[in-house]
């Protein structure tokens, strides 16, 4: 999922892309990211439909960076923390160990939503499984802006070097963008779209978008 301008981990020298800074992720930006993220997406389409109470993505970004991203993900951010992007390399999994603060976000999503959420996670699980591709792949899962800094070319600056990355393995790239109006960005970046589809009747829209190895 995205929400950005228009809407090798390990240490690096920060990437300069035009004006911005980006650098690589660590553990002591853990707070920054889950702000950043937090507020990225706090009112992005796909996010807002599954976990409806946004006072949960804290935790749910807290634990997404902890237990997928910092082991074995690879982690951008703009230098000021101002956004951020979370991608998995080809040989890893989006997959999360089913530990006490997974079971209690999961309760009190429960508790204050009641089953509904618990029903579109699974509907956005499969739909997802149908669409991943089987060829290896670096996976964006999220990428996004604080809300009060979009339109300066963050977002652009956070592809170009990830986008670089898969260049330099020679691998191809795959999103699933959840706002329309992130797609022409993704195209400019070598992305295309694959296919398009509602998570379910009623349910909003993902575009499913490949970038072919360079």
């Amino acid at each position: 999922m995205q929400d950005l301008d228009l809407n090798t981990t390990g240490a690096a020298a920060p990437h300069h892309a035009g004006a911005h800074a980006i650098r690589d992720g660590a553990a002591g930006d853990v707070q920054a990211l889950v702000d950043t993220l937090s507020d990225s997406f706090s009112h992005d389409p796909v996010l807002n439909w599954v976990i409806p109470r946004r006072q949960l993505y804290p935790d749910y970004f807290n634990l997404l960076v902890r237990e997928v991203y910092l082991p074995r993900g690879m982690i951008h951010m703009e230098r000021e923390g101002r956004a951020a992007a979370l991608w998995l390399p080809p040989e890893q999994r989006y997959e999360m160990a089913p530990r006490l603060a997974l079971l209690r976000l999961g309760l009190r999503l429960l508790l204050h939503e009641g089953p509904r959420p618990l029903w579109r996670l699974r509907q956005q699980g499969r739909l997802y499984e149908r669409h991943l591709p089987a060829e290896p792949h670096y996976y964006l899962q999220f990428i996004g802006c604080r809300q009060e800094h979009r339109g300066q070319g963050i977002g652009n600056a956070l592809l170009e070097r990830g986008t670089g990355v898969c260049d330099q393995q020679g691998m191809p790239a795959y999103l699933e963008s959840s706002n329309a109006l992130n797609v022409p960005l993704y195209k400019r970046h070598g992305f295309e779209v694959r296919a398009r589809a509602p998570i379910a009747a009623g349910g909003p829209t993902t575009w499913f978008m490949w970038r072919k190895a360079r």
